[in-house]
């Protein structure tokens, strides 16, 4: 394997609060924006079409790696919130693909690896598959039907899109997913609701009381998932600066 130089990470961010883990970002252009170490970041909003734009813009100003950064939930039933997911491979079934195909994207080896190294023994860490998904995976029962066809660890529903820009410029791809409901988790409907809802309304959440248990259960994970991710942020930090040795 060739070790080579990767200049400029960009890296995607679903959410704004997993974009600000990384800490406080300058404008750059457009909504490109500019982290302390050099790296650029886009947020880009929930979905794979928004993901794919975000990769291209960052491409477009400069990026010459791609991370994808953010949560997910967790398909294996071991992987407890807060958990790092680093996958090998992201996998996903676009709408159009036959309905047993799966497409899959590597991890750049190298670059990994050396992610790998700097979490080892200070934070929780997965390897494996990472599955993005086009549309939410709410139900408990619904992940585990998706980890027994994939044996994915985890579900997003961006990585794969910011992937498969990568693979089309042949630029390094990484991904790092901080776990936050995990396989036993149900999210209530009031939350699907309102993410679903134009500016993500929050009204449907006050509307149903019986939902509150599991919105405050999965509020204290969210706590606890976006503390894990800016634990992340900062051991990770040489990796996002794009050291020597990740390569292809």
């Amino acid at each position: 394997m060739r070790a080579t130089r990767v200049i400029g990470t960009g890296i995607v961010a679903a959410l704004a609060f997993e974009a600000r883990s990384l800490g406080p970002a300058r404008r750059a252009a457009r909504a490109v924006a500019r982290l302390a170490d050099g790296s650029l970041i886009r947020t880009s909003g929930i979905g794979a079409d928004n993901a794919a734009r975000a990769a291209r813009e960052l491409i477009d100003a400069g990026a010459g790696a791609l991370l994808s950064w953010g949560v997910a939930g967790a398909l294996d039933p071991a992987l407890t919130c807060g958990t790092a997911v680093v996958p090998d491979e992201v996998v996903w079934r676009p709408k159009d693909a036959d309905a047993q195909a799966l497409r899959r994207f590597p991890s750049t080896p190298a670059w990994r690896e050396l992610l790998l190294a700097e979490l080892q023994g200070r934070t929780r860490i997965a390897g494996g598959a990472l599955l993005t998904h086009v549309t939410p995976v709410a139900l408990a029962a619904s992940k585990a039907t998706l980890y027994a066809d994939t044996r994915a660890v985890a579900v997003d529903m961006e990585s794969a899109a910011v992937a498969e820009v990568a693979a089309a410029h042949a630029l390094p791809f990484l991904a790092l997913r901080v776990v936050l409901d995990t396989a036993h988790d149900s999210l209530p409907d009031s939350l699907m609701r309102a993410l679903a809802a134009p500016r993500a309304s929050w009204w449907p959440l006050v509307g149903t009381p019986s939902d509150w248990p599991g919105l405050l259960r999965l509020a204290a994970q969210y706590r606890h998932a976006r503390r894990s991710l800016r634990r992340c942020a900062h051991l990770s930090a040489i990796s996002r600066r794009s050291p020597d040795g990740a390569g292809h």
